[in-house]
């Protein structure tokens, strides 16, 4: 009898090249890192999101007023030079504020398979900020709450929650937190017109994806312009707003709701990458909508099987059949000034949940729809609850549209970025060329740079993104030569751009940043 071993079973699942395809296409891409040595120079991104119309999205939008109240919700996982500089433009702006802080215990280190367990945990965590947000609609203490940088928020009509993403001094000081907030409305509404005008959808990666659905007439209202009334009222119950449409800097390439007896997604799901941390290539079978068989993983794929087996029996509220792994997300995101941050990765909150809303990054998502009505029944029922995540870095996302077809995302690039209407709006604000162009593609060995990709990447991404974030950090001209990267953001205004003149603020120059440049 032959016996074949789990690695050696994945390794012939997984992907393989006799060429990187994505090296001339989309070669790694980082900017120098910039490090920060004091609050006020983090000031210049914080008047962008300070002055941003408030919307409920995942784009920081403040909408600072004097005299009104806000809780800006922190804990020790958070950089106090971030903290500090926060306190600062709420004082610049008149706002009555408290600070809440709370203790999460040491800093936590994290590797992929730690994406199990801290969803069945953030599930009941974001159950519990759900309570405590309706408590604080009712005492109505402040106007507005800032806190978190992800899942859904409640009913805006006393009190505004909003998203607080800085964690540390290198993800707030971005030109991802300087972008126009027109301009990245702008293609939040070009993205979600095409996917509610879209009859079919197939979404490919060179990672394994390859999944198809249909974008059922019964997800949408009579004029395809807001998910179904009844569907929403039943899933998003007590919370129609957010479920009604799409959510800012987060775009639903799949409607985020079951369809009953409709759901018929069907084909392969896979990737290296979950919101935690990277993690083994892990590849899962969909049928209808339903996760029948997850492959490889490692340690991540082994808690996800004990999962699908602990509830393969039980009926969740909501759901086309028994257990609890049916797929229901493909999120894009659209800032394309998101990168994944070095210093500290991963750990505490600095791991993979910020760099998802990358532009034409998409997450998939399966399990119970996160803070959902069936999702809290369930939980009531006593039954688990939480869901987990893919990452899929190079996606293309087809369209079939009525007698047409069309791209949404080609490579990992999402097609607004390139549409006239949205490149002369950008031009408005400066050079269209660095607003509309990705900061940070990932070095993925054997995809978009020379190497192995099971040998070097697959098998353990983990040790390989460690490894040369540390040298991208340390050795930027070292790590640019290593994986053949796009040099765009570190010379000339793409250098300015990134150290600090993107923000046109006199207060803060380049020099006032030391930059590990590419020389």
């Amino acid at each position: 009898m032959n016996y074949v071993s789990n690695t050696e079973k994945a390794k012939s699942l997984a992907p393989s090249f006799g060429q990187p395809p994505l090296s001339g296409t989309r070669p790694p891409r980082c900017p120098p890192y910039v490090d920060v040595t004091h609050p006020d120079q983090l000031l210049p991104y914080l008047e962008h999101v300070a002055k941003r119309p408030y919307n409920h999205g995942l784009n920081a939008c403040w909408d600072l007023k004097p005299g009104e109240r806000v809780l800006l919700r922190v804990d020790n996982w958070h950089s106090p030079m971030v903290i500090e500089a926060c306190k600062k433009i709420l004082e610049k702006y008149g706002v009555k504020y408290t600070i809440g802080e709370i203790d999460r215990g040491p800093v936590k280190e994290w590797v992929g398979a730690d994406e199990v367990d801290y969803y069945l945990f953030r599930t009941k965590e974001l159950a519990q900020w759900m309570d405590e947000w309706e408590e604080a609609s009712r005492k109505q203490e402040y106007d507005k709450i800032f806190m978190g940088y992800g899942g859904p928020v409640l009913t805006d009509k006393f009190v505004k929650i909003q998203r607080m993403p800085f964690i540390t001094p290198e993800i707030l000081a971005s030109p991802a937190h300087a972008m126009p907030i027109e301009v990245l409305n702008a293609m939040d509404q070009w993205t979600w017109d095409r996917i509610r005008a879209s009859k079919r959808a197939r979404i490919t990666d060179p990672e394994g994806t390859d999944i198809e659905f249909t974008n059922h007439d019964g997800y949408w209202d009579s004029r395809r312009e807001m998910y179904n009334p009844d569907l929403v009222n039943s899933t998003w119950e007590g919370n129609p707003k957010f479920g009604a449409t799409y959510l800012p800097g987060h775009i639903t390439g799949r409607p985020w709701m079951y369809l009953k007896g409709k759901e018929d997604g069907c084909g392969v799901i896979a990737g290296t990458t979950n919101h935690i941390a990277p993690c083994d290539w892990t590849q899962l079978i969909v049928e209808n909508s339903k996760i029948t068989q997850i492959n490889a993983g490692g340690d991540f794929g082994d808690q996800l099987r004990a999962i699908m087996a602990q509830t393969e029996d039980l009926q969740y509220p909501g759901f086309n059949g028994k257990g609890l792994m049916h797929w229901w997300e493909a999120s894009i995101g659209t800032n394309p000034h998101i990168h994944r941050p070095r210093k500290d990765f991963p750990s505490g909150f600095v791991n993979c949940l910020y760099e998802r809303v990358r532009s034409g990054v998409i997450h998939m998502g399966f399990g119970t729809i996160i803070s959902s009505m069936d999702e809290r029944n369930a939980a009531r029922q006593g039954l688990p609850v939480g869901h987990w995540h893919l990452h899929l870095y190079f996606p293309n996302y087809h369209l079939e549209m009525e007698g047409d077809n069309e791209l949404l995302i080609e490579n990992g690039r999402l097609l607004a970025l390139d549409d006239p209407k949205i490149r002369k709006l950008a031009s408005q604000y400066g050079d269209a060329d660095l607003w509309l162009d990705e900061s940070w593609n990932p070095a993925v060995p054997g995809l978009n740079m020379p190497g192995d990709y099971w040998n070097d990447y697959g098998a353990d991404p983990l040790a390989w993104v460690k490894h040369e974030l540390d040298i991208c950090r340390n050795d930027h001209p070292r790590f640019m030569e290593m994986v053949e990267a796009d040099g765009k953001y570190c010379h000339g205004k793409g250098a300015e751009f990134w150290a600090g003149g993107c923000c046109g603020h006199s207060g803060v120059q380049p020099a006032s940043f030391k930059s590990n440049c590419c020389g």
